[in-house]
């Protein structure tokens, strides 16, 4: 029997000598360091404080701007979300070995009941683009948190890191839900069904939008300020 292969949708049939074992349905985790931090971190958190309103968005759990950052007009928001729009490009195409066209057309064939036109370069009609559907500013502060939650309708969810006097933590939960169900006394599901991230100011985050995550209690007296992009891929065609 082999060893386990990396995984692959089209599972493959054994032959008369040697199984298969397959790792079915990961879950794709970007980390990327802006090189541009040290420029806008500064800048965006004065923007972020300055917008904060503490009256209407001072939720049970932390403090949040309106959703519509990507409309603030500010260059540096500008900036940064254009770097992030072609981050997430990037990140999709490595994961699909595709253009964004023709991994767009080929998912509307399959949901659709289609022909899908495999390999790479089959010339997908028209052209696509990542988008910003909402964006906003976190801030935690002492005792802050956020439980697992995860964000509807939304394709990617990029979080980047603007404030914090350490590392700022993210806990990805398991995206199978019946893992937990019962205990054999042996897991075949990976030693740990949260993973947590300790991020760094700069560094940015980027998952599909139906991954939970969670943030933990924030315990220093200083803040913690993240941004974050629900993002969507729409036909220019």
């Amino acid at each position: 029997m082999s060893g386990p292969e990396e995984e692959d949708n089209d599972v493959r049939a054994p032959s008369a000598k040697k199984a298969i074992i397959a790792q079915l349905f990961s879950t794709p985790v970007a980390r990327i360091a802006c090189p541009y931090a040290a420029e806008f971190n500064g800048p965006l958190v004065e923007l972020v404080l300055a917008r904060l309103d503490p009256l209407q968005k001072r939720l049970g759990y932390k403090s949040e701007t309106p959703d519509d950052l990507a409309h603030w007009g500010d260059p540096v928001v500008d900036s940064l979300s254009q770097w992030v729009l072609r981050a997430a490009r990037q990140f999709t195409e490595t994961i699909t070995r595709r253009s964004l066209a023709d991994a767009f057309a080929d998912s509307a064939a399959r949901m659709s009941g289609g022909a899908v036109n495999g390999g790479a370069g089959t010339g997908g009609e028209g052209s696509v683009a990542v988008v910003v559907s909402r964006s906003w500013a976190s801030v935690y502060r002492k005792g802050d948190r956020h439980e697992a939650h995860f964000h509807p309708n939304t394709a990617l969810t990029a979080i980047y890191y603007a404030e914090a006097p350490g590392k700022c933590e993210l806990d990805l939960l398991d995206p199978r839900p019946n893992v937990d169900y019962f205990d054999p006394g042996i897991s075949l599901a990976g030693s740990g069904h949260r993973v947590r991230l300790s991020c760094s100011p700069g560094e940015l985050v980027l998952f599909p939008g139906w991954l939970k995550h969670a943030v933990p209690e924030f315990n220093d007296g200083s803040v913690r300020i993240s941004i974050s992009w629900n993002l969507n891929y729409a036909s220019e065609s």
